[in-house]
């Protein structure tokens, strides 16, 4: 029992005196409380219409609200009538028994509020109602789902009772004032519980736990579609019945919280809001699966416009519940107005639309969505609109909850069936689909295919050409370095055998004269002049060699070569190349090799070809070519010189090749190992040079790299193992 102790001053000012009134109604005399139910005649108790819903004991007990009580036949001066949800009530008992008096008070309203004044003590206060948070009701709690108010009542003694009752969502509903034997209350409502309500719950539960078990399974088998056809038909269907499991879930979480876990109740009805999406994604459904936005535009777009609507409707109403309890019920009538009552309405009418259409699914459609339908409709003006049909509540309403499980099941079941058989025929449209874009794929994979090999036959063509022009760029680099090259040999042999021939002619003009000694001596000068023939005749052989081996194909085969040699060699061959183009071609060549190396397993066709890259490589930063003429220029370096140097380190080999010419710019340092990148003119590089070099290198397991700086020259580092 919880007290309200006013402040004592508020009591003496204005309590004393307004309970002394002698207004009050007549004294109702309990002469027995073994009666179930007793109704007090309303000239045993009187009411008060607070329209605001703000007054509270002290607000009323006052001379100025107190005289305004009046009997229930009767209005209230100066209070407007209209839309009242909150009444107060006050009514006097006496015990004319002579034992205690044990009597329970309450009332099917929201809130449902009791103040008990004693011998003109303060008031005590009590609360109860369906909507009152758990740990703040008082009294019997489960009784009768809103709660009942116990109260002893001694002999003779009498008591003045006000009562304060709410109901958000009923305007100026019916009053009256009774009482309840506490002994009858609790037997009805907590021992026969077992044998009467229990069966009764237990009936909802199996009807609600075998609806929530089907609205599972079609949750997942619509979600398991959707994801399978990808068709927003199948996974507005599984919302629909998820919400609708939300919803249903209410009946069993309602009853269970009553007394498993009872301060969960006032939480409950949140659940009930769930309702409110249950059209929205129904009516999308039905949008989806009969297409209407394609058949009736203007139609679709009034559906459309109805569950945004809902759909708002029920937000608010959910937010009204949660934070303004005292208008809860108003938005809960009005947001039951659409999903029950204009809704089904526009899904009938939808049908109908389409009830001309000869498509099998569509037949189905409304034959397992019309029970369900036309329920809500029976249903709607007695619950929405509150008009009353007596046959309907005989027939039909008393066994509203197992119609409608079986409305729903069989909604539910049809839908199922109708999505199944729909997702069988998409199943085989979308087999049909993949074999002839499998058939179609086939051939264009084998047209790509015979295109792609055609591709790769002349980019190796290419690539091959491409691979010998830069042979040949190198090869005619070399050309003029061989002339000059070969050149001198052979004017050696030329002026020894022209010599020979006149120092013959002699020894025969010896021989004729009889001088044997000259004839000797002549002789002996033309063996000389054979052996220095010989010997550039072989020069010019070993040149002529080299240049065979090098335009020759390589054969792949790695052999012990002597690097120094090979590095000196092309060096010299590419000096000549530049200087037989331009005989005023000259710059200074350093070579440092180191002896200690010896010979090392390569390719020497391959590391010949890169040498003699990076050699022309140097020679053109030094004098480049003109673009026009093709002949060569002198640079502004002062003193244009190349370092060639080789150098072991452990097992491996470094070749460095260095200039002091112009540089390579640092935004393209980057580049110059990609194929076909150039800097000379169009015309006059490849652009493979450096590229095939790289690829040499690391085909020999080594590595190439270049340091530069702008106006002061480059340096490439070669670096090869020297046992492979």
């Amino acid at each position: 029992m919880k007290r309200n102790i006013p402040l004592l001053i508020l009591y003496f000012f204005f309590y004393a005196q307004s309970f002394a009134q002698s207004n009050l109604p007549a004294v109702y005399e309990i002469k027995s409380d073994t009666a179930k139910e007793q109704r007090l005649d309303s000239s045993y108790w009187q009411k008060l219409e607070d329209k605001d819903g703000k007054w509270g004991i002290s607000d009323i007990s006052k001379s100025t609200l107190s005289e305004k009580f009046h009997t229930a036949g009767s209005k209230a001066d100066g209070i407007d009538t209209n839309n009242i949800h909150t009444y107060w009530h006050r009514y006097r008992l006496k015990n004319a028994m002579g034992q205690d008096a044990k009597i329970s008070l309450t009332y099917p309203v929201e809130y449902f509020d009791v103040y008990i004044i004693r011998n003109d003590s303060l008031p005590v206060s009590y609360h109860s109602g369906f909507l009152q948070q758990w740990n703040k009701k008082d009294g019997l709690k489960h009784a009768r789902y809103y709660g009942a108010i116990p109260l002893k009542i001694k002999p003779n003694e009498e008591i003045l009772i006000y009562d304060r009752r709410h109901m958000g969502a009923v305007t100026n509903f019916e009053t009256s004032v009774y009482f309840y034997s506490t002994e009858k209350l609790i037997q009805d409502e907590y021992v026969d519980y077992v044998d009467g309500r229990t069966f009764y719950f237990a009936k909802i539960h199996l009807q609600e736990a075998f609806l929530l078990g089907l609205l599972l399974l079609t949750v997942f088998l619509n979600l398991l579609f959707y994801r399978i056809v990808n068709e927003k038909v199948y996974l507005y269907f599984a919302l629909f019945a998820l919400f609708l499991g939300f919803n249903r879930l209410t009946n069993i979480a309602s009853v269970y919280s009553i007394w498993e876990h009872p301060s969960l109740r006032e939480y409950v009805p949140l659940l009930s809001f769930a309702w409110g999406f249950i059209p929205v994604f129904l009516i999308q459904f039905f949008r989806h699966f009969l297409k209407t936005k394609i058949v009736f535009p203007r139609w679709d777009k009034i559906l459309f416009s109805l569950g945004i609507l809902n759909l708002l409707i029920v937000v608010v109403a959910f937010f009204a519940r949660l934070f303004f309890k005292n208008a809860a019920s108003s938005f809960y009538k009005i947001s039951s107005f659409l999903p029950f009552l204009v809704i089904p309405i526009c899904i009938v009418i939808t049908l109908l639309l389409f009830t001309r259409k000869k498509d099998k699914p569509i037949r189905y459609l409304i034959i397992g969505s019309f029970p369900l339908l036309l329920l809500y409709l029976i249903a709607s003006p007695a619950e929405v609109l509150g008009i009353k049909i007596n046959f309907l509540d005989v027939v039909f309403m008393n066994n509203f909850r197992l119609i409608e499980v079986l409305c729903i099941t069989w909604l539910v079941i049809s839908f199922s069936l109708i999505l199944l058989l729909r997702f069988d025929h998409l199943r085989k449209e979308n087999t049909q689909l993949i074999e002839k874009q499998k058939a179609e794929l086939e051939i264009q994979v084998a047209q790509r295919t015979a295109d792609l090999q055609r591709s790769v036959e002349n980019l190796r063509s290419t690539q091959a050409q491409l691979i010998q022009s830069e042979k040949m760029a190198s090869l005619g680099e070399l050309t003029a370095g061989i002339a000059h090259e070969i050149q001198n040999p052979l004017n050696f042999v030329n002026n020894f055998s022209e010599v020979s021939n006149e120092l013959v002619d002699e020894m025969n003009n010896e021989l004729n004269k009889g001088d044997i000694e000259e004839a000797k001596a002549i002789a002996g000068d033309i063996k000389q002049n054979l052996e220095k023939i010989n010997h550039h005749g072989k020069r010019a052989d070993a040149i002529v060699k080299g240049m065979l081996q090098h335009s020759r194909s390589s054969t792949g085969q790695k052999e012990p070569t002597n690097i120094n040699a090979l590095a000196d060699e092309y060096l010299r061959l590419a000096y000549h190349g530049l200087r037989g183009k331009d005989n005023s071609f000259n710059v200074t060549m350093n070579t440092d090799f180191d002896e200690a190396i010896g010979k090392i397993n390569i390719i020497p066709q391959d590391i010949g070809r890169v040498l003699l890259n990076l050699y022309n490589n140097a020679f053109y930063a030094i004098t480049p070519p003109l673009p026009k003429e093709g002949v060569l220029i002198k640079n502004e370096v002062s003193d244009p010189t190349v370092w060639v140097s080789t150098k072991g380190e452990g097992n491996k080999l470094m070749i460095t090749v260095r200039d002091n010419g112009k540089g390579i710019p640092a935004n393209i340092v980057d580049k110059i190992f990609q194929p076909f990148f150039t800097t000379k003119p169009t015309g006059q590089g490849t652009g493979l040079g450096l590229s095939l070099s790289y690829d040499i290198v690391k085909a020999h397991g080594g590595d190439i790299k270049v340091t530069t700086k702008e106006s002061e020259g480059s340096t490439f580092v070669i670096t090869l193992p020297c046992n492979t």
